[in-house]
This record gives structure tokens, C-alpha cells and sequence, in this order.
């Protein structure tokens, strides 16, 4: 089968002919239909999340496929799997555990201590097929296609858990930092479905803009043609945001945003590209302020933005469907900021 893979750290993907796997026990072998491109498979291509070296600390091995957002159709099924058969539209949960440390035990298999993750350490989605290591993780789909799903296994299961964390409601207010990109144009919408709070979207860009706007977002500001503390705080009435949603977690964000906490406000960290956060400690005594970090999300997680979606209260923005050898492509474009939305990649 054809799979775009990372040889080399700091080079394009290279697309290779390799053996198309044989399922065994609760393994499932899907027919990938659509993949979504993220930036981690950015930070993957670079070699680093941040500081975090994808070799030498991470531990991850090349070559790899990558692609973690993934669905498709059952091709072939091990003889332990139950419930799945050939030619069932699935998506697929790449967050998995080996099921034996303590956090798989009490149901955060995300944040297993020898996770498996598809794309990252294990092959994943940049392929004509993909080996998903056990049924538990795949999502039968019934309304919505494979190119609506791919994405929500990513940056729809990642906002979905970081706005439950923050523990909104409709008198509360959320600010999201990159909103007009992947995850930001899903989180809007999951916010307004589950929670009904005022929703902030800020970006950088005037398309990215306007699609977080297009998104459901109830303001919206451009970051880099005004003030978007004072904006914020306008808005709130001086009060701030009950909760910052950073997709970015770069240097530049954490020394802006963290600014338009209210008393008793969430900040959550999501993003990957690297930043420091340094704020004053008497400040988030005083004013009971609180910074967590949120990474992707567990069964739970996964399950309930799938149904949203298939209520059809969420709906990823795609702003291009692409081949599956123009994965280079569409890394660049995410690299250098040229994307809003989400791509896909089609085997």
C-alpha cells in the first residue's frame, strides 16, 4: 500500500510502498477514506514539541506514517472482534493504552504511561490502510462521512475535553486563542453545544477571522490590528474571561492572555508550540486564578463529540480535501500559517 512516512526529522514525508498489515485478535484493519492534517504532524515533521524531542525524549522511532486523525471503512477484522465487519464507516480513536498502567485502569487511557498512538509512535493515517490495535477505539458512523469525522478524533476529542474542563455555562465567557484554525472552528461550536457561554474568538488573521465568526463565535477579534486585552475586557465589562482557551501555548500568547482572566478564571493549555508561562504568583492566589493543560481526550471524550456531531451540532470547517501524496503540501501551508479550517488528505 502507498503511505507518506518521516524518514528523516526536518525532511518532506516520503511516499513509500509498504506491506499492508494483517489483523490478528481484537486488532481491526481499516481502509482509510479521509485523514485530517494537524499540527502536530508539523511539530511530528520538525522533530519537537517545544523543547520535547520527538527521538530523543519522546522515545518515538522512524520511519513512521503519520496521520492521527483518521476515518474510513472496516476491511478486515481479527478473530477476537465483535460488533465490527467488513465495510462499516468508522472513525478512530488514535489516544490509545496498553491497558495495564493506573491511568488506562481508571479510564484516562490518553494519558497511559506506554500510550499507543497512531500517527506518533505507531503507523498511522497517511496510508491507504490503517491497524487499529483493538475494536474499543473505533466509532460506528451513521450520519456524517468520513471527511466530517476525521477530524473530530483530533481537534474535536482535544476541545471537547478542554471546554468541559473549564466548566462553563451560560453566564460564563470563553475566550479561544486561535480560533480560526482546526481546532479553534470545532471548539467554537462544541462550546455553544454544551455549554451556551459567550464565546470570544481570536486570531491573527482577518480570514481566520471571519471563519471562528462563521464558526458561531458571538465576538471576534483580530489580534494583530487591535488591542485584544482591552477588547476582551469590553466585552466582559471589565471583568475578563471566566476561561482562556490557548490552541497556541506559544511565548507571545502566554504573555497576552493570561491578562484577561477573570477572578477565579480557567486558563487551559492546548497548544504544542512551545511556550513558557510566567505570571505573577500573588495574582493567582489573590484571585484564585488557575492554569491547566488538557491533552486530547479519553473514551468518554471521544464518544460524546461524535454524537454532537452526529446530532449535527458540530460540523469540522474543511477548507481543502487534497491527495494523499500532497501530504508535503498541506504541511507546509499549516507550517506557514496559510490555512484556516482543516485539510484532508484522501488515499
Amino acid at each position: 500500500m502507498r503511505a507518506m512516512r518521516l524518514v528523516e526529522i526536518g525532511k518532506p514525508l516520503v511516499l513509500q510502498d509498504v506491506e499492508v498489515p494483517k489483523p490478528k485478535g481484537p486488532q481491526v484493519l481499516v481502509k482509510v477514506e479521509a485523514a485530517g492534517v494537524c499540527h502536530t504532524d508539523v511539530h511530528m515533521r520538525q522533530g519537537r514539541f517545544g523543547n520535547v524531542r520527538i527521538i530523543e525524549d519522546a522515545k518515538y522511532k522512524l520511519p513512521v506514517t503519520l496521520g492521527h486523525e483518521i476515518a474510513g471503512r472496516v476491511e478486515e477484522v481479527g478473530e477476537e472482534v465483535v460488533g465490527f465487519s467488513k465495510g462499516d464507516r468508522v472513525a478512530v480513536n488514535p489516544w490509545e493504552g496498553e491497558g495495564s498502567c493506573y491511568y488506562c485502569k481508571i479510564g484516562e487511557e490518553h494519558l497511559c504511561d506506554n500510550p499507543i498512538r497512531l500517527g506518533l509512535n505507531r503507523d498511522g493515517g497517511y496510508a491507504e490502510f490503517v491497524l487499529v490495535p483493538h475494536y474499543k477505539y473505533l466509532y460506528k458512523l451513521k450520519r456524517i462521512s468520513a471527511i466530517d469525522s476525521a477530524p473530530l478524533t483530533c481537534s474535536g476529542i482535544t476541545t471537547y475535553r478542554a471546554i468541559r474542563r473549564a466548566s462553563l455555562d451560560p453566564s460564563k465567557t470563553l475566550v479561544i486563542v486561535g480560533a480560526g484554525g482546526g481546532l479553534g472552528t470545532i471548539a467554537v461550536q462544541i462550546a455553544k453545544a454544551i455549554s451556551g457561554a459567550t464565546v470570544i474568538g481570536v486570531d491573527i488573521r482577518d480570514e481566520a477571522v471571519e471563519v471562528a465568526k462563521r464558526a458561531g463565535a458571538d465576538h471576534v477579534i483580530n489580534a494583530m490590528t487591535t488591542d485584544p486585552i482591552k477588547e476582551i475586557l469590553d466585552i466582559t465589562e471589565g471583568r475578563g474571561a471566566d476561561a482562556v482557551l490557548d490552541l497556541n501555548s506559544s511565548d507571545k500568547t502566554l504573555s497576552v492572555y493570561p491578562k484577561a482572566l477573570a477572578k477565579q478564571g480557567k486558563y487551559i493549555l492546548v497548544g504544542l508550540y512551545g511556550g513558557d508561562l510566567h505570571f505573577h504568583a500573588p495574582i493567582i492566589a489573590r484571585y484564585e486564578i488557575q492554569f491547566m493543560g488538557s491533552a486530547v481526550g479519553n473514551q468518554a471524550d471521544f464518544i460524546g463529540v461524535m454524537k454532537l456531531a452526529e446530532a449535527g451540532k458540530v460540523k469540522p470547517i474543511i477548507s481543502k480535501v487534497m491527495k494523499l501524496e500532497e501530504a508535503n503540501e498541506a504541511l507546509d501551508s499549516l507550517e506557514n500559517m496559510r490555512v484556516t479550517g482543516r485539510q484532508i488528505l484522501t488515499p
